[in-house]
């Protein structure tokens, strides 16, 4: 039997698998395979992906500026993605760009099942990603006019009351209040 290592090697250069970061491979799509593929999933994908091999699936999810791109509410890549995971870890170059592990109980967060072009993970909902997205901390690595053009694209698809209602749970009004602050929307 071949060594894995050795396995790995042969289906990477015969473009079946993409060496995604050390110790990480994606499986290129079917009609994308060859030896020079140019096939690369989405730094969303990638970062959902790694979590999800790390920890399993369901105790992960996109958080932050990455969650805004899931919910096609930011059009633009960014080259880093943000993914909780339960258990601290450095971020992670790939080749698609950087992910960052974000140390959060899926438990305690509002999540939405989503569709990557690497499969089906979690993501944090509309309300939830909105949240994070006010926060002071922790710091995302976008500029102010990029956040508050996912906050605007967000709130459009945001249920204000259930939005209160996870502000309360979580102990983040004051975040709601400046998320508010920074929409111009005063609560009903």
């Amino acid at each position: 039997m071949e060594r894995p290592d050795t396995e790995l090697r042969r289906l990477t250069k015969a473009g079946s698998l993409l060496q995604l970061s050390k110790g990480f491979y994606a499986l290129v799509p079917e009609a994308q395979r060859g030896e020079a593929t140019p096939w690369r999933p989405t730094l969303e994908g990638a970062a959902l992906g790694m979590a999800a091999a790390l920890y399993g699936p369901d105790n992960t999810a996109l958080a932050g500026p990455s969650a805004a791109r899931a919910h096609n509410c930011y059009p633009r890549a960014l080259g880093e993605a943000y993914v909780t995971v339960p258990r601290n870890l450095r971020p992670r170059k790939t080749v698609v760009g950087t992910v960052r592990f974000i140390t959060r109980d899926i438990t305690t967060m509002d999540t939405t099942r989503i569709e990557t072009d690497l499969g089906p993970g979690w993501a944090t909902s509309f309300e939830q990603t909105a949240l994070d997205l006010s926060r002071n901390r922790p710091a995302w690595n976008i500029t102010d006019t990029t956040r508050s053009e996912m906050l605007y694209n967000l709130a459009q698809r945001i249920d204000w009351d259930l939005i209160d209602e996870i502000a309360e749970a979580t102990r983040s009004v004051r975040t709601l209040t400046r998320l508010r602050s920074t929409l111009n929307r005063a609560p009903k």
